[in-house]
């Protein structure tokens, strides 16, 4: 009897997905027709496709079958649910995402819209990806999101894929987007603009550049605003500052 219903949950999962026949299709190796037939109940999937399908999902194979989940008596050590992590058990701040078990990649996070939790501010039901809110001290931040780091010491570097605002950092930043922050030891490389102090190493950005002084080369997309550059400037327009022409 359960059966009956099986097509209807399949149909309801997909949609909660925001997936269509086709992008269901797609993500489990099947034809669009065959997941047709299984929402209208004319057959069922194949047993072999069940945990994929939950996966897609991001239910149990209990919840798939219209079971409860499974309680805990105790909430799990949260250390001992990664198994093979690709990075070296040290000090870094790493901000990722797990959907169940699985390690998300960066461009799976915004598409799936999931809400991460107080550590994390992600808007949900938009494209908007996710950001690392942190408040602090700590050597090295390197997140699969933009990062906001407010009133907190970064004895280290600090990597993005979004983009960055922070207050001092030790290291050097790299951002897939823009980055406004202070003084900065090291270099400073982004996707898009750069907005900060003083920049102890060099600078690449690709849109403008605003900063003070700057003790390596500065290449931008636009133009230059800042003081003195100890090495080499490469922009479509320097306002001010002086630099080795």
């Amino acid at each position: 009897m359960e059966q009956i219903y099986f097509g209807q949950r399949i149909a309801a999962y997909r949609k909660a997905q925001g997936l269509t026949q086709e992008g269901l299709a797609q993500r489990l190796g099947v034809t669009n027709q065959a997941v047709s037939k299984w929402e209208l109940d004319q057959c069922c999937p194949d047993i072999m496709l069940l945990p994929a399908l939950a996966d897609v999902f991001a239910i149990s194979l209990d919840e798939l079958f219209g079971r409860p989940a499974v309680r805990q008596d105790a909430a799990p050590d949260i250390k001992a649910v990664p198994a093979d992590l690709p990075w070296p058990d040290d000090e870094d701040l790493r901000a990722v995402c797990y959907v169940g078990h699985r390690l998300m990649d960066y461009a799976d996070v915004p598409e799936k819209k999931v809400s991460i939790g107080g550590f994390f501010n992600m808007h949900v039901g938009s494209g908007t990806p996710a950001e690392l809110h942190f408040s602090g001290t700590v050597r090295d931040i390197r997140s699969a999101y933009g990062v906001v780091v407010k009133d907190s010491t970064i004895a280290g570097d600090v990597h993005a894929e979004d983009g960055v605002e922070c207050g001092d950092v030790g290291g050097s930043v790299t951002a897939g987007d823009g980055v406004n922050c202070s003084s900065v030891n090291g270099d400073v490389r982004a996707g898009d603009g750069v907005n900060c102090g003083n920049v102890g190493g060099s600078v690449a950005a690709g849109d403008s550049v605003n900063c003070g002084n700057v003790g390596g080369n500065v290449k931008a997309g636009d133009e230059v605003v800042c003081g003195m550059v100890s090495g080499n400037v490469e922009a479509d327009r320097v306002i001010g500052g002086t630099w080795n022409r």
